[in-house]
Protein backbone atom coordinates (compact mmCIF):
# COMPACT_ATOMS: atom_id res chain seq x y z
CA UNK A 1 0.00 0.00 0.00
CA UNK A 2 1.76 3.51 -1.32
CA UNK A 3 1.86 6.05 1.18
CA UNK A 4 3.36 8.35 3.87
CA UNK A 5 3.26 7.23 7.70
CA UNK A 6 4.19 9.19 10.81
CA UNK A 7 4.88 7.23 14.46
CA UNK A 8 5.36 8.70 17.50
CA UNK A 9 8.04 6.88 19.21
CA UNK A 10 8.20 6.99 22.96
CA UNK A 11 11.88 5.26 24.24
CA UNK A 12 12.11 4.63 28.06
CA UNK A 13 15.22 2.86 29.80
CA UNK A 14 14.50 -0.40 31.77
CA UNK A 15 15.26 -1.74 35.10
CA UNK A 16 17.71 -4.03 33.21
CA UNK A 17 19.70 -1.19 31.39
CA UNK A 18 17.79 -1.50 28.35
CA UNK A 19 15.44 0.18 26.54
CA UNK A 20 11.49 -0.02 25.42
CA UNK A 21 10.10 1.94 22.78
CA UNK A 22 6.15 2.28 21.95
CA UNK A 23 5.61 3.16 18.48
CA UNK A 24 2.10 4.92 18.37
CA UNK A 25 0.73 5.05 14.95
CA UNK A 26 -0.51 8.69 13.00
CA UNK A 27 -0.35 10.85 16.45
CA UNK A 28 -2.10 14.47 16.52
CA UNK A 29 -0.54 17.27 14.54
CA UNK A 30 -0.37 19.76 17.19
CA UNK A 31 1.12 17.37 20.08
CA UNK A 32 3.92 18.93 22.15
CA UNK A 33 6.77 17.74 24.34
CA UNK A 34 5.20 18.56 27.48
CA UNK A 35 2.17 16.69 26.40
CA UNK A 36 4.51 13.52 25.27
CA UNK A 37 6.58 13.75 28.68
CA UNK A 38 3.17 13.99 30.44
CA UNK A 39 2.05 10.58 29.19
CA UNK A 40 5.49 8.87 29.27
CA UNK A 41 5.48 9.95 33.10
CA UNK A 42 2.17 8.73 33.83
CA UNK A 43 3.36 5.10 32.17
CA UNK A 44 6.18 5.12 34.30
CA UNK A 45 5.21 6.12 37.46
CA UNK A 46 2.11 3.65 37.25
CA UNK A 47 4.34 0.79 36.08
CA UNK A 48 1.83 -0.70 34.02
CA UNK A 49 4.22 -1.67 31.39
CA UNK A 50 6.71 -4.81 31.66
CA UNK A 51 8.84 -5.25 29.14
CA UNK A 52 11.64 -8.08 28.28
CA UNK A 53 14.52 -5.84 29.97
CA UNK A 54 12.71 -5.46 32.74
CA UNK A 55 10.46 -2.25 34.87
CA UNK A 56 10.40 0.87 32.69
CA UNK A 57 12.35 3.39 35.10
CA UNK A 58 12.75 6.60 32.83
CA UNK A 59 12.19 8.36 29.77
CA UNK A 60 14.92 8.32 27.53
CA UNK A 61 13.59 10.18 24.72
CA UNK A 62 10.66 10.59 22.08
CA UNK A 63 10.46 11.62 18.10
CA UNK A 64 7.86 11.53 15.82
CA UNK A 65 9.72 9.83 12.51
CA UNK A 66 7.92 8.92 9.05
CA UNK A 67 7.86 5.92 6.80
CA UNK A 68 7.49 6.52 2.55
CA UNK A 69 6.10 2.90 1.17
CA UNK A 70 6.53 3.27 -2.58
CA UNK A 71 4.81 0.25 -4.75
CA UNK A 72 7.70 -1.17 -7.03
CA UNK A 73 4.96 -3.96 -8.72
CA UNK A 74 1.24 -4.50 -8.79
Amino acid sequence: MPGNTTYLKLVFTTSEGGTHMISLRDPKANLTSQEVAQVMQNIVSRNIILASSGELTGIKEAYISGTTVTELLP
